[in-house]
């Protein structure tokens, strides 16, 4: 074997040896998730408390992809407008770690990402909706440039909607 082989090797466990070792240790990732939880509200006061504001999603979807890549962000959204935001795999969050003392029912909205990308609820997604169905008026997954819905209206039907984004390059056949 070569130098050049070699080192190419060597690189690549490096690399792999790399992926065994936590990014961030407890109390870093700690401060980075408090500063992302402060984002989320931040955007949210922005958006005149509307859950449904494509900039508060649009913050979520951020979060969970780019600021804290490939974890679950899920955030409930109260009676009263206050936020109760989650973090996890992309099989299971919890809130074992935030607080959420006082939290108020009805909840007007429970939304959650899917960090690989899809939009559309799992089947625990649709256990969560169904346990909470009495108490819960909306449910909203965001996939990449994906988002899906649960929501009950005025009469209290039940309403699945989905809504796909697509770039005016991709619809022309553009190269980017």
């Amino acid at each position: 074997m070569n130098e050049e082989d070699y080192s190419g090797i060597e690189r690549r466990n490096d690399k792999a040896a790399s992926y065994d070792k936590p990014i961030l240790d407890a109390i870093e990732f700690r401060r980075v998730w408090d500063n992302m939880k402060h984002k989320i509200h931040r955007v949210w006061e922005e958006s005149e408390y509307n859950f449904d504001s494509e900039a508060f999603l649009d913050c979520i979807w951020e979060v969970s992809t780019e600021d804290l890549p490939g974890l679950e962000v899920s955030v409930v959204v109260d009676a009263n407008n206050k936020l109760f935001i989650g973090k996890g795999t992309g099989s299971f969050v919890d809130y074992k770690s935030e607080n959420v003392t006082g939290m108020m029912i009805p909840l007007k909205c429970w939304i959650h990402t899917h960090p690989f990308g899809a939009a559309y609820f799992s089947g625990t997604d649709w256990f969560t909706i169904n346990t909470q169905r009495p108490i819960l008026n909306s449910a909203i997954v965001l996939g990449n440039m994906e988002r899906m819905k649960w929501y009950k209206n005025r009469e209290g039907e039940e309403i699945l909607c989905r809504m796909e984004s697509t770039t005016m390059k991709e619809l022309k056949g553009e190269e980017e």
